[in-house]
C-alpha cells in the first residue's frame, strides 16, 4: 500500500468518524447544529478523498456536480419554511436513496464490463444497495407527497 492509498483511506475513516458522532449530536437541539458542521465536515472529507483517487475519470463533472448541489442546497435552505422542514428532509433522503441505487446499477455494470467473475459477494452488496436504495427512494418520496 503506499502513502497516497493510506491517506485515502485515512481520510475516508475521518469521514465516517465525523458521520458517526454528527449523528449522535443530532439526538438533541443544542447539539444539532454541530452535528451539522460535523456532518458537512465528513462529507467534504470523503469527497476530497474520492477525487484525490487516481481511478477518478471526470473531476469537471464532480466539482460541476457539487457547485449545482451547493446553489440548489443554499437557495432551499433560504426558501423552505421551517414548517415544511419535514418534507424537505423526505426529499433529500429520497435523493440519497436514489443515488445509492443508481451507484450500485454503475457498480453492476462495471462488473459485468470486466473479465472477472462476479463474486457472489459482490453481487449480494450491488443488490442489497440496489434494494435499500430504492425503498428508501420510493418511501421517502411517498412521505415527502403526503406531508
Amino acid at each position: 500500500m503506499n502513502a497516497l492509498t493510506t491517506i485515502i483511506q485515512l481520510t475516508y475513516l475521518l469521514a465516517a468518524a465525523l458521520f458517526i458522532t454528527a449523528l449522535h449530536d443530532m439526538n438533541s437541539p443544542e447539539t444539532a447544529r454541530k452535528g451539522n458542521v460535523k456532518a458537512s465536515a465528513g462529507m467534504l472529507a470523503a469527497i476530497i478523498a474520492t477525487l484525490m483517487q487516481g481511478e477518478i475519470v471526470d473531476h469537471a463533472t464532480i466539482l460541476a456536480g457539487i457547485g449545482i448541489g451547493s446553489v440548489v442546497g443554499a437557495i432551499a435552505a433560504y426558501r423552505v419554511k421551517l414548517t415544511a422542514m419535514p418534507q424537505m428532509v423526505a426529499l433529500l433522503n429520497g435523493f440519497g436513496g436514489g443515488a445509492s441505487a443508481l451507484v450500485a446499477i454503475a457498480e453492476f455494470t462495471r462488473f459485468a464490463r470486466t473479465p472477472e467473475a462476479l463474486t457472489h459477494v459482490m453481487l449480494f452488496t450491488v443488490l442489497l444497495a440496489l434494494l435499500i436504495g430504492g425503498v428508501t427512494f420510493t418511501g421517502s418520496l411517498l412521505a415527502f407527497g403526503t406531508g
